[in-house]
């Protein structure tokens, strides 16, 4: 049950609204769009995305009459305002790709060309900036692993000081879920604490009230505040039963105060929530919630404090007193247990990447800060990381200004995005993959941005892989940035196979 909520909230940080970062990256989207085929709303995600189906099914009640399949030479029915080209695959390559692009960047490069320097084999708009949205976080990544390295683990220290406080020094860990907040509550328990007075959170690892770029204050867990102590995400998750009303999730996510005034909250609100089916390979328990605590970064760490008080009480600690956030650490109490994370930092970034995660993205960015250039992190401070990572790898400069891509501030071009690429080749493993493994890809969905970029692998060169960079930035058909891959990897490397991707 721990593990099925630790799921469920990795992923629930993926559901945007329109003009979000879409984190959800499961859902297949069908890339090719085939003679007799219509565009349908298969499927809309929040992000705009529609699955390719076969044809419309007749509404019920009066019988409508067939339509006849659309032949490739006609065009098919476009949003308003939006132009497609459905015939661009029968174009000779590389016009096929041209037409399907229009404005838009694409580029891919062969690393490996003979002769040792880099070959481009389609190159268009490759200088011209573009909103990356969540193909950003390939760039977080590849300077998370040069910066804190592959075996990095976060830490969260308890110490109890001379009044009997319990204090928590939160260190910026993403990762502090349910199930490892059953396991600190009995590390404490074991460690000899039978007493406590208040519990007391020490956030000086962040910089106070730190808020990135882009985010925008509401319920949905995508948009959760970055804190140096934060669990489950910063979001309250419960289930709605019938009978009972409003349950706590499991033994190890209590409904808190927080929770119980959150949930008044968006109530209150008429929306925010998020429930029903999750786009995974499970579905989300009947009637469960997940919500983000928007209130403040200090709101989010008096959750987290909240949830490791009832813990303890559980386990027979008596708690005397109430929960305060702020202050340091007096230099006089002692550590008495120190929490490391069980995920390392490659552990983390394969999560994050494959959820599209911006609150572990941004959690990471401020820790990469904090860890080179002293606390309390900030974003400034992770840009001047990305900067020597830059400077260190000769790589040529990019407008960041928050490292998950929920920004429209970013910008970067796709000639940029392609060298981070190759930097981070010889970890691309982190990335999710398709089906049958032969592409590496993150994508990147916000209201009228497409983005996908990663790495084609080629057969019988299993260490050479072609990165690729496809930016689009503008009213096009959801999917097109697919369609766009699949005639790369049909020209490219194999002759026509489909090539699915999910969003994010």
């Amino acid at each position: 049950m721990r593990l099925l909520a630790v799921a469920v909230l990795v992923i629930a940080l993926g559901a945007a609204a329109p003009g979000a970062s879409v984190a959800d990256a499961a859902s297949p989207i069908k890339a090719t769009l085939t003679d007799g085929q219509n565009w349908t709303g298969a499927g809309a995600g929040t992000g705009g995305e529609i699955l390719l189906a076969q044809g419309r099914k007749a509404s019920r009640g009066k019988k409508k009459p067939k339509r006849r399949a659309m032949s490739s030479s006609r065009k098919s029915p476009a949003r308003k305002g939006r132009t497609l080209a459905p015939a661009a695959e029968s174009l000779p390559w590389p016009d096929n790709v041209k037409a399907l692009a229009g404005s838009g960047a694409v580029l891919v490069v062969d690393h490996h060309a003979a002769g040792g320097e880099p070959s481009e084999l389609i190159s268009l708009n490759p200088d011209r900036d573009y909103v990356p949205a969540s193909i950003l976080k390939l760039v977080t990544s590849a300077v998370a692993l040069y910066s804190l390295g592959p075996g990095y683990r976060f830490r969260t220290g308890f110490y109890l000081d001379r009044n009997g406080d319990l204090w928590i020094k939160g260190y910026g860990d993403p990762y502090l879920v349910s199930e490892e907040l059953c396991n600190v509550a009995d590390q404490l328990r074991f460690s000899g604490l039978t007493r406590a007075r208040d519990i007391r959170v020490d956030d000086s690892f962040f910089e106070e009230g730190v808020v990135g770029d882009g985010v925008t204050f509401t319920r949905n867990p995508y948009d959760a505040y970055t804190s140096a102590f934060g669990v489950n995400f910063n979001t309250v998750s419960f289930l709605i039963d019938r009978k009972a009303g409003m349950v706590e999730l499991n033994e190890c996510t209590p409904l808190t105060p927080m929770t119980r005034d959150i949930a008044a909250k968006s109530r209150g609100e008429g929306g925010g929530r998020t429930r029903g089916k999750r786009r995974n390979s499970r579905q989300r328990a009947a009637g469960e919630t997940v919500l983000n605590i928007s209130e403040s970064p200090r709101a989010a760490e008096t959750n987290g404090a909240e949830v490791i008080r009832e813990l303890l009480v559980r386990r027979g600690v008596e708690m005397e007193g109430g929960v305060f956030v702020g202050g340091q650490v007096p230099s006089d109490a002692r550590l008495i247990y120190e929490h490391s994370s069980t995920q390392t930092l490659q552990d983390m970034l394969t999560v994050l990447l494959k959820y599209s995660n911006n609150y572990m993205t941004n959690q990471i960015f401020l820790t990469m800060g904090a860890e080179k250039y002293g606390t309390p992190g900030n974003f400034e401070k992770g840009r001047r990381v990305v900067q020597d990572f830059l400077d260190l790898y000769r790589l040529p400069g990019l407008t960041l200004v928050e490292g998950s891509g929920l920004s429209r501030n970013n910008h970067l071009t796709a000639r940029q995005m392609a060298e981070v690429l190759r930097v981070m080749e010889p970890a691309r493993s982190i990335i999710k993959s398709d089906s049958d493994g032969t592409v590496y890809y993150k994508t990147g969905t916000m209201t009228n941005v497409q983005t996908l970029a990663g790495y084609i692998e080629r057969p019988g060169r299993p260490d050479e892989p072609l990165s690729f960079v496809i930016l689009l930035n503008g009213k096009y058909e959801p999917g097109t940035r697919n369609r766009i891959l699949s005639a790369l990897k049909a020209h490219l490397v194999d002759g026509g196979n489909e090539v699915e991707t999910g969003r994010g």
